[in-house]
């Protein structure tokens, strides 16, 4: 015998997956990266789940590392659409305080995970980033598309 313990077993480190619903991924990201913009939980939580440009594009907006008054963070509402089956757009609103506001998502599959690729806040003040869900040249009608359609159509024209 050489007198030494015997070895323990250890469990490995999992880390808990959010699952396969973007919705739920998107809710729980914009109530992260609110307690993120009120200072209660570090910035770094979130990288696995945002985009290299997201995440270059929101650090910025992370305020200094200030002892937070604890308010509650919570998701009221998800609006979500998914334009392709790789994507998922939300608006996500979510109360602190008396205070609401809505927070915009885009998720997009990438290497099985749902990540973000934009999330803006509409007091950010930040444009959005151009998303990939549109066709290429795609460029929406507008009542200026109507008028030029009638003066080319001699039948709608004469109406």
């Amino acid at each position: 015998m050489t007198g030494l313990p015997p070895a323990r077993t250890v469990a490995p480190v999992t880390v808990r997956p959010l699952g396969d619903d973007p919705v739920k991924v998107a809710a729980l990201l914009v109530a992260a990266w609110s307690e993120v913009r009120c200072g209660q939980r570090p910035f770094q939580q979130l990288v696995p789940l945002l985009s290299p440009a997201a995440r270059r594009r929101l650090a910025p907006q992370v305020p200094p590392r200030a002892p937070a008054a604890r308010q509650r963070v919570t998701v009221h509402k998800v609006i979500a659409r998914r334009p392709r089956p790789d994507a998922c757009e939300a608006v996500v609103l979510v109360r602190r305080g008396r205070r609401t506001t809505a927070i915009a998502v885009r998720l997009e599959r990438h290497l099985g995970r749902w990540r973000a690729v934009e999330l803006t806040a509409p007091e950010s003040g930040l444009t959005p980033l151009p998303t990939s869900s549109l066709p290429t040249g795609y460029r929406r009608r507008d009542a200026f598309d109507e008028v030029a359609e009638e003066a080319e159509d001699p039948i709608a024209g004469a109406g």
